[in-house]
Parts: structure tokens; sequence; C-alpha cells
């Protein structure tokens, strides 16, 4: 998911979200149907969790569509593994459009698992008000300008953080490869691959309390974007107070009381 220089950018609206969890689907299967393909399932819901029926499910190109059940879970069978996009219609709701990669191989099956909210018309339009003045103080605070101008560093801009639905600080890193977690008493713990980890939050240097004090202390709807710089790099301003820790992975996090 994460690149160097600037991370997938979920689709405009994505809410879609990867899930082990299956409900109320029979016969179906997360493994291949036949060389190549895969059987993707899911479940569509609105943005209080409650089943979408009859919303119309399909991949564009594969000629591959279904419709959800009463409550609101599908199956696609045979649909081609590798990119994919999987869009969702349903009257009365804003269209939504995830891009995925479905894989064949038995430990990537949570790929082909794609459960999508969809927003009411109006719902979208406030989720894009939001987006657009997230973009705006992530402008202010430079984090667009070192995502355009850094190299070799790892950005999550608030597309990503849609993508990704977190649901606590720490899962925003699940798949930086320079950021490791363990865990601790009071849930994940996050260090830098070597050992050393540096964070700020808003541009300021975080002093933690107890391990974890990320997820228990920052509500993970207040992130709108995050940025890892690895060791062996410097990182740029404002990550960087006093004499560089070469050995350090360095992340900042921006919440919508800087970047808002």
């Amino acid at each position: 998911m994460y690149s160097c220089k600037g991370l997938l950018t979920a689709a405009v609206l994505v809410f879609a979200t990867s899930t082990t969890a299956l409900s109320q689907v029979t016969n179906t299967s997360y493994g291949t149907s036949s060389v190549g393909t895969v059987n993707v399932t899911g479940r569509v819901t609105t943005s209080d969790g409650k089943p979408v029926a009859n919303a119309r499910v399909y991949i564009p190109g594969t000629g591959e569509a279904t419709r959800t059940d009463a409550n609101g879970n599908y199956v696609l069978r045979g649909v081609p593994a590798g990119p994919q996009r999987v869009v969702v219609r349903r009257n009365g709701y804003a269209v939504v459009r995830t891009d995925v990669k479905f894989s064949t191989k038995a430990s990537d099956r949570d790929r082909n698992h794609i459960n999508v909210t969809l927003p009411t018309a109006s719902e979208a339009v406030a989720v894009a008000n939001q987006r657009d003045r997230d973009l705006s103080g992530l402008e202010k605070v430079g984090f667009v300008q070192r995502q355009q101008t850094v190299r070799n560093a790892y950005f999550i801009s608030p597309d990503d953080v849609a993508q990704i639905n977190p649901s606590r600080v720490s899962d925003l890193f699940r798949n930086v490869p320079v950021v490791v977690q363990s865990s601790g008493r009071y849930g994940p713990v996050l260090r830098g691959v070597q050992g050393c980890l540096i964070t700020y939050v808003d541009g300021l240097p975080w002093r933690s309390m107890f391990p974890g004090d990320l997820d228990s202390d920052i509500p993970v709807r207040d992130v709108v974007a995050a940025e890892v710089y690895p060791p062996g790099q410097t990182p740029p301003a404002p990550f960087l107070r006093g004499s560089p820790r070469r050995s350090c992975t360095t992340i900042g996090i921006w919440t919508r009381s800087a970047a808002g």
C-alpha cells in the first residue's frame, strides 16, 4: 500500500475496509474458484451500520455483478485476481468506487473481502468538504509540499487514512516497513525498525508517558495525515530538534487541531 513518495490514493468518497469477518453468507469461500480467479465477499451498510439490501455490486470490465441480500451481504464469484475496482450503487446513496488488488494466495484472503459503507448524497458532500479543509490545512503545515518533494519517506494522506479506516492511531503504520509494532500491556507499541522511534504530533515532540499512549490519548478520528522518515535520513523541519539521531525512525502525526 505504501510507496516512498506517496501512498496509494483511495477513490473519491471511498468508505471501504477489509475484514476477516463474514456473516450470513452461505456457500462461499475465500479461496480461488479456478486458476487465477477468486471469490469476493463483503457487506454493504449505511454510515450508521444498517445493512443496505438490493445494492448493485460489480467490477467494471469483468462482467461480474450481483446484488446484496437483505442483510447487505454479497458474493462475486470467479473474479480475476489482480488490480480491480469494486463499484457499489443504490438509489438514494452516493456511488462508491473502491480500488483493490485481489489475490489467490491463501495468506492474502483478507484482500478478497470488501466491506463498503454507502453514504447518502448529503453525507458524501460533507465528507468531500471536510477533505478539502483537511488538505488546505495540511498545505499550511507543509505536509503537501514535503509529500511532493521529499524522497524515500512515507506519507499517509487523508485519502489513505480513509482507505485504511483505522480503529486506532497505530493502525496507520501497520504496513510502513520502517515502523515495527509489538504487543504491549495497553495495546500495540510502536518502535523504529532499528529500535529507536521519535514521534511528533502536530509538529511538537510527543513525550510518551507509557507504551501505547498514542492510541489512548489521540482520537483516531482526529488524525488527518502522517509522515514517516526512515533511519539514516535527516527529517525536515518541523521534525528535527537538536542533533539528528541517525538510527531513529521519525513519525509525524497531524490532527485537525493543527491542520484544520
